[in-house]
């Protein structure tokens, strides 16, 4: 009877527990094959069920059915959509209760079952899979079948795939589930923009078709003003016209690898110094010599011509690259010639004397005549003018290699070398007109009859020509529209200096022929004639402008220059004022000095030349 009650139980133990797994699938034969599990094997011993609710088999009661094992479902495959099986999860029993402890029946049996709890309400968890209860093996365990090959299939672009319906899971097991979302992760949903669409700008606000295309030329025919070369127009931002630009460390501009200046120059170069050249006195009855008392000059000393002068300069140049990193220039600038002419006649001065020191010996005494002059002037004696012409002429030239040292968007700087010139020519002229009218007297020794006419001139004419090398830089700094350049150099070679006298007297007398001899008063004997003399000379300048961009290639500019060039020689530097009567035609009879005078002197002197231009400035 204990025998009987024992198999009853385990048979209602049996039938309960295949009426719970074959809640969803078929039933089968106790003693069918069992499908290899999943890939994922349930903990304990490989392929058999728990061993707290395995029940070994002792001998054939039968056939007792059981739900069989379920297929899995069908993976489909969608183009674009990767689906992956969802992950079999071990079932671990939960510990069973304390059974209570009560009278046995027959020396055995069971105690009441645990109750079941109840399932917890429908959550919206994403999907998990609910472990599957695997039925009693067979006698000899078979290892389980390898799983397809799952291939991987691109994440889907599309909204996300419907999500089946979540299974329940009971409370009393959570901890048994496996970290499935980590070990096989879900494609996170495409996050969809929802911001809405911005409105369009107003009216206003928005350009019309064609109003940004601005012509080659300009409206008016020129190229269109720019702020600065900082801040390119509209027309370059736009794009239009992109091929005339350059960018160089960030600056914007048009590709200028020409330009063409010119200067209209207010310089002031000092004119040259001279000697005293006229004396009168008041007393007639006096010579006009110089230390007798109440002698003046009329002409000289000091400057005889203008400071002022008036010229222009140009200059060219290029780049023989896009960066501007190397080029050439050339330069040349013109003083026009600046001429003076001042007469002197008896009409506004009765006695007129040209002073000369003679260092011959009166004949007769040993005294010399020392202090000395030719008469031009004498009341009732001779009746004459003496006019001084003076004319002044400078010009250069440079060229040279550039080289950029350093350029940024607001400034550059620059380094040169080349080749510079310098050439100033000068003169000086005396000349005396003078008509015999009376009969000289003890005062004036007078050889001419009446009415002679006599010409007397003496001519100075010097010339200095610089070459040399020279190096300098330049600096130019920006701000928008206006701009500050600044350029030195210093040049270092050889002034060649050219001295010319001549002189000549021309006597016309009544009836007569005409007579010329050569030398005059001051150009006579020894300093007639050209000399030539090298000078070791350095010329350094400077030149500040500051300048106004009116378009991208138009520049003006006003600015001060400072131009010095050292060892030149001036015409009215070179009179020697002691000179030999015996070399001057028609002069008082005496014995020679043993001096040859007058002789060339080659005085040197320096020349500082500063100034202001205003200059155009044309680049393209």
């Amino acid at each position: 009877m204990k025998r009987f009650r024992v198999k009853a139980i385990g048979l209602g133990l049996a039938l309960t527990a295949g009426s719970a797994l074959a809640a969803e699938g078929d039933w089968r034969p106790l003693g069918a094959p069992v499908d290899p599990p999943p890939a994922v094997v349930p903990a304990g011993e490989p392929g058999l069920q728990p061993s707290a609710i395995r029940k070994p088999v002792a001998k054939d009661e039968g056939a007792i059915w059981l739900p069989a094992r379920q297929p899995a479902a069908p993976t489909i495959r969608q183009a674009g959509v990767r689906t992956e099986p969802e992950p079999v999860v071990p079932f671990v029993p939960a510990p069973e209760p304390p059974r209570a402890v009560g009278p046995r029946v027959g020396g055995g049996g069971l105690g009441p079952l645990p109750a079941i709890p109840e399932l917890p309400p429908m959550t919206a968890e994403p999907p998990r899979a609910t472990p599957a209860k695997q039925p009693d093996p067979p006698a000899q365990w078979e290892p389980p079948a390898k799983p397809p090959e799952v291939v991987p299939v691109p994440r889907p672009v599309d909204p996300p795939r419907s999500v089946e319906p979540p299974k329940m899971i009971p409370p009393s097991v959570p901890e048994l589930l496996p970290n499935w979302k980590s070990a096989n992760p879900l494609p996170a949903p495409r996050p969809v923009d929802t911001r809405p669409e911005l409105p369009p700008a107003p009216a206003e606000l928005m350009y019309p078709a064609g109003a940004l295309d601005v012509p080659k030329h300009g409206i008016f025919g020129s190229p269109p003003v720019r702020l600065s070369r900082d801040y390119p127009p509209i027309k370059d931002l736009t794009g239009h016209g992109s091929h005339d630009l350059r960018i160089t460390n960030g600056q914007v501009g048009p590709m200028n690898r020409f330009f063409v200046s010119g200067e209209y120059l207010q310089w002031w170069l000092p004119g040259y110094a001279t000697p005293v050249l006229a004396t009168t006195n008041a007393n007639t009855d006096l010579n006009g010599y110089l230390g007798e008392p109440g002698t003046t000059s009329i002409a000289g000393p000091g400057a005889f011509l203008d400071s002022a002068r008036s010229g222009f300069r140009a200059r060219a140049g290029m780049w023989l690259d896009d960066e501007q990193s190397c080029g050439i220039d050339g330069g040349f600038f013109f003083l026009g010639n600046t001429s003076r002419s001042q007469t002197f006649g008896s009409d506004r001065f009765p006695l007129i004397t040209r002073p000369i020191f003679a260092p011959n010996v009166i004949p007769g005494t040993n005294t010399p005549f020392g202090e000395n002059g030719e008469a031009v002037a004498v009341p009732g004696i001779l009746r004459g003018s003496l006019t001084v012409e003076g004319d002044s002429q400078l010009w250069g030239a440079d060229v040279n290699a550039r080289w950029c040292w350093k350029n940024a968007c607001d400034s550059r700087s620059e380094v040169f070398a080349g080749y510079r010139h310098l050439n100033l020519r000068e003169s000086l002229t005396f000349t005396e007109n003078i008509t015999v009218i009376g009969p000289g007297g003890n005062r004036v020794v007078i050889m001419d009859p009446l009415g002679t006419r006599i010409v007397v001139q003496d001519r100075l004419v010097t010339q200095n020509q610089f070459h040399g090398g020279q190096v300098g830089a330049a600096y130019e700094r920006r701000w928008g529209r206006w701009d500050m350049e600044a350029r030195g150099s210093v040049a270092l070679g050889a002034t060649h200096q050219i001295l010319e006298i001549d002189g000549f007297q021309n006597r016309q007398q009544p009836g007569a022929a005409l007579m010329t001899f050569r030398g005059g008063l001051l150009a006579v004997g020894p300093n007639l004639g050209r000399f030539e003399r090298d000078q070791f000379s350095v010329v350094p300048e400077f030149t500040l402008n500051v300048g106004y961009s009116v378009t991208p290639n138009v520049r003006v500019f006003v600015g001060y220059n400072f131009l010095f060039w050292s060892n030149v020689v001036r015409p009215g530097d070179q009179i020697d004022h002691v000179v030999d009567l015996t070399f001057v035609p028609n002069a008082l009879p005496a014995n020679f000095s043993g001096q040859y005078r007058p002789r060339p002197l080659f005085k040197q002197s320096d020349l500082a030349i500063n100034g202001i231009q205003f200059g155009l400035e044309w680049r393209w």
